[in-house]
């Protein structure tokens, strides 16, 4: 049974007591995980493919909450491949499995899900062009942005083909990273659980903060796979079970510890860095973040440990455990503390097709007003080959992008103590919306926020 949690009274207060507070961005590992707290099937379910954040607070229930879902990847993509159908998947988002999460240093937020990089792990995807080392954000309708490239990583290591895990960057524009395969580099093969440096000194940045240029060969070993073991273990960190780590790992998350502090590179002492979180994605992780200060030591986030020295569960990154506790995030950033996001997701399916010429679509909401309502609209879209949903700037007194050209109102829908709602289940027939695509959205009648819309396409 799931726990019941209401978290943005609190949220508040402790913000307000405190500095430097820190939302965790999160994905999935190798499987979907749970929430702790959210009831609703689409909002609890965590995919691999689509990035969950969670806020950390002592003495509190919290719980992890969608932030990047796949309804709302379908809605920024635009029509990569030239059909006039804008989803292109039922249930997967545009990029297929997350890799790395990234957020440059000194973000101020509210960071939006537009704002948040990403790597994906496959070129199997609905991302022309994209690789798996390019770190890349949707900054606009159909419109993508990189911060680095698969070539500049490729000439800053001398890696020839290149799968990228886990980024992060220093306050010194320095960057963290760990590659998903065993690699050749210009240093010799680096693991999957291996931690490299570039340099800021070998990094040219242009004037919005991306990667220019990265000087050849520029990579460093800051610390091997069985360095880091020595870290989680030294940490006192154990698993669901109470078991300690034994065996490899694939490092799939890095973010600067939000604690301050440095560690010496245990491969090279001439290198000095920022403490570390790191985690990984495997059955031996259970949803722990491990911190390098110290020589190892379980990862605090805002005064809330991320593990335990018992049994880690998954509960303090917001994820339900199963019998056997979790698998660990597959990828991992922070950002200024913010509320839960206001959106819209679609249950079972973005994608829907005429097979017995009938499907079940129903809206579920988060992060509304906790107690309030939200009027949940539907709006037929454009069909038009390499295009894109719409959005524009709400005009006052609405507050966020306005995401729809038509809206006809599907209903006023109460939010529960969290703030989450859905819509009737409804029972659509296909063949008269072939072709068709839809967008979603929802007002807050409060606050006039409007959520972040989601995307439908009916074959």
């Amino acid at each position: 049974m799931k726990r019941h949690l209401l978290t943005a009274i609190p949220l508040f207060a402790f913000a307000a007591a405190g500095t430097a507070q820190h939302t965790v961005l999160m994905t999935a590992g190798t499987s979907d995980e749970r929430t702790l707290g959210l009831d609703a099937p689409e909002l609890d379910l965590i995919r691999n493919d689509e990035i969950y954040a969670v806020t950390p607070l002592p003495g509190t229930a919290y719980t992890a909450w969608p932030f990047l879902p796949t309804s709302l990847e379908w809605y920024y993509v635009g029509d990569g491949d030239g059909d006039a159908q804008y989803v292109e998947a039922s249930t997967d988002g545009p990029g297929g499995a997350i890799d790395a999460i990234f957020v440059k240093s000194g973000a101020v937020g509210p960071v939006s899900p537009r704002d948040v990089f990403f790597s994906i792990a496959s070129t199997n995807t609905h991302l022309p062009g994209v690789s798996t080392a390019d770190v890349v954000r949707y900054s606009a309708q159909g419109v993508r942005e990189v911060f680095v490239s698969e070539a500049q990583l490729m000439t800053a290591t001398g890696g020839t083909s290149l799968n990228l895990d886990a980024l992060c960057q220093t306050p010194a524009g320095d960057l963290l990273l760990s590659f998903s395969l065993t690699e050749t580099l210009a240093i010799g093969s680096v693991d999957d659980g291996d931690l490299l440096l570039i340099p800021a000194a070998a990094i040219t940045y242009d004037a919005d903060g991306n990667v220019a240029a990265i000087a050849a060969d520029s990579v460093a070993l800051v610390a091997t796979q069985a360095d880091l073991i020595a870290m989680v273990n030294n940490s006192g960190f154990h698993t669901s079970v109470g078991g300690t780590v034994t065996t490899s790992f694939d490092l799939t998350g890095l973010e600067v510890d939000p604690n301050g502090g440095t560690f010496v590179a245990p491969q090279d002492p001439t290198i000095v860095l920022p403490d570390l979180l790191f985690c990984w994605n495997d059955f031996s992780n259970d949803g722990a973040l491990i911190s390098t200060a110290g020589g190892g030591s379980i990862g605090v986030v805002n005064g809330v440990a991320m593990g335990s020295t018992v049994a880690t569960q998954g509960d303090q990154i917001g994820w339900l455990p199963d019998s056997t506790g979790t698998n660990g995030p597959g990828g991992l950033a922070l950002i200024p503390l913010q509320p839960a996001s206001y959106a819209v997701l679609n249950y079972p399916r973005n994608l829907h097709t005429q097979g017995t010429g009938q499907t079940l679509l129903q809206i579920q909401l988060s992060g509304g007003t906790p107690g309030g309502a939200s009027v949940i609209a539907l709006s037929v879209e454009s069909a038009i080959a390499n295009g894109a949903f719409p959005v524009i700037a709400a005009p006052a007194p609405f507050v966020g992008e306005f995401g729809m050209t038509a809206p006809a109102i599907l209903g006023v829908y109460f939010h529960d103590a969290m703030g989450n709602t859905q819509s009737d289940l409804l029972i659509l027939a296909t063949p008269p919306l072939s072709g068709a695509n839809i967008s979603v959205q929802a007002l807050d009648v409060s606050t006039f926020q409007l959520s972040t819309p989601g995307a439908l396409s009916f074959l």
